[in-house]
C-alpha cells in the first residue's frame, strides 16, 4: 500500500483528535498488481476522515454510516478513484486486526490501524484482505 505522507499525518492526527473514541475513514485510489505479480497494491490517492456512528462502545469500535460510504464513493469514483481500503484507530491496544475488524475488511482491500497508546500514535500497521481469502500485513510506503 502506497499514501501521501501528509495523508499519513491527517490519519494520525484524526486519530489523536477522536481519543478516547476510535477514528474512522476511507481510503480512495486505484488498484494495480503488486511488483511480485501475485496479488494487488492499493495506491491511495485521497482519504476521507469519516465519523464513528457506534452506538455503543466507540471507545474499542467504529462503524461508518452507509450514507457516508456511499457519499465518499461517489465522490472518489468523479476523481477516477475508487474505494480501496479503511482506517480506524485503537485506544491503548495493538495495530492488530480485531475479530470485528476482519469481518469489516473487503476483498481488496487495506485496513490501515494506529494504535494509539498514553495520547500518542504508537504504531501503524496496514493488512490486505486477499481476493482469494486469507488476511496479510503488508508494508506501507509513504511517499512525499
Amino acid at each position: 500500500m502506497q499514501l501521501f505522507r501528509r495523508q499519513f499525518e491527517i490519519i494520525q492526527e484524526h486519530a489523536l483528535r477522536e481519543t478516547p473514541y476510535e477514528c474512522c475513514g476511507l481510503l480512495a485510489g486505484i488498484i494495480r498488481p503488486s511488483h511480485e505479480g501475485e496479488d494487488y497494491e492499493n495506491l491511495v490517492y485521497e482519504i476521507a476522515p469519516c465519523a464513528n456512528v457506534l452506538y455503543s462502545g466507540k471507545e474499542h469500535g467504529f462503524e461508518i454510516s452507509f450514507s457516508e460510504y456511499l457519499d465518499v464513493e461517489r465522490e472518489a469514483k468523479g476523481l477516477g478513484y475508487e474505494i480501496v481500503g479503511s482506517y480506524h484507530s485503537h485506544i491503548n491496544s495493538a495495530a492488530i486486526p480485531s475479530n470485528n475488524d476482519i469481518n469489516f475488511a473487503k476483498p481488496g482491500h487495506s485496513m490501515i490501524i494506529i494504535s494509539v497508546q498514553n495520547m500518542q500514535p504508537a504504531a501503524v500497521t496496514s493488512w490486505y484482505r486477499r481476493e482469494s481469502g486469507g488476511f496479510h500485513q503488508e508494508a506501507i510506503r509513504v511517499i512525499e
